[in-house]
């Protein structure tokens, strides 16, 4: 069987369509090396219920077939145990890797195999999809039926980076999952100075009060000692400038989470991180 040598990096966005009709956004991201995928997919990009996974697969570049399945959360803000959650798994026989699109039927898998949800998979190139975005923003900046004050406010292109920037608000949990006992976090702000001050906790213990965020990152190591163990972030004043927000970087395993709290003065967020 004759395999595809060379290696490139593909990212698709869209969405997935269930079989009750309903639209979830879905994105994949993966590397091609001699045949073999590897890579994550998000789903509910931005949403309430955002998730992460491992993606693994083949690809066969003379029969034009491509599979690939979720394999094991990287974190997810849904309140659905690993166990219950329904991984995608697609196959396509119709497929050539740097075409614009991904469609097809996949099948919805619990971790041991029992069928979940079925659907559609609905998904162009992001390069497509940013080309699309500047066009529809190019129209909206010429014409003269919309106020330059709402033009500059629904600028699309800053729309699209804040629903790619995964958000933690007020009461919120996301749940990390890990296969090493030490992590990392490293909090910064990222834009205008304005003051913001946080108090960090991990599984009862202070570990900074009343910590004001700067440019210069603030490298935190974490050990799982439980199963689970929880971050908790609590805003302490609200600063110069709108909400109180800071960049969290989480290296786990071989992965990069980056996340944005958006929090008003007295609420707090929550990561949880679950030993596997």
């Amino acid at each position: 069987m004759k395999m595809s040598f060379s290696q490139s990096t593909y990212e698709y966005v869209g969405a997935i369509k269930l079989n009750d009709s309903s639209l979830i956004t879905y994105q994949v991201k993966f590397t091609e090396t001699k045949g073999e995928i590897i890579g994550h997919s998000i789903t509910d990009v931005g949403g309430l219920h955002e998730t992460k996974s491992n993606l693994y697969g083949k690809y066969n570049a003379v029969d034009k077939f491509i599979e690939f399945s979720e394999k094991d959360i990287i974190y997810t803000k849904s309140p659905v145990i690993q166990e219950d959650f329904c991984f995608i798994n697609f196959k396509s026989s119709r497929f050539k890797l740097g075409n614009n699109k991904i469609t097809g039927k996949f099948k919805g898998l619990f971790s041991d195999n029992t069928e979940c949800i079925n659907g559609d998979i609905l998904l162009s190139t992001k390069e497509k999809m940013e080309k699309r975005i500047a066009k529809v923003q190019k129209i909206i900046s010429k014409t003269k039926k919309i106020p330059d004050s709402l033009k500059s406010s629904n600028n699309i292109v800053k729309i699209m980076d804040s629903v790619n920037m995964n958000i933690l608000r007020n009461k919120q949990v996301l749940s990390v999952f890990s296969k090493s006992k030490n992590i990392r976090i490293e909090i910064f702000d990222g834009g205008k100075l304005d003051g913001d001050k946080v108090t960090l906790k991990y599984n009862g213990t202070t570990l900074l009060r009343n910590f004001e965020t700067k440019k210069e990152r603030k490298s935190i190591p974490l050990t799982l000692i439980n199963k689970k163990n929880s971050f908790i972030l609590l805003a302490e004043n609200v600063g110069s400038i709108s909400t109180n927000t800071a960049i969290i970087e989480i290296f786990v395993d071989d992965s990069k989470i980056r996340a944005l709290t958006n929090l008003k003065k007295g609420e707090n967020t929550q990561i949880d991180f679950y030993l596997k």
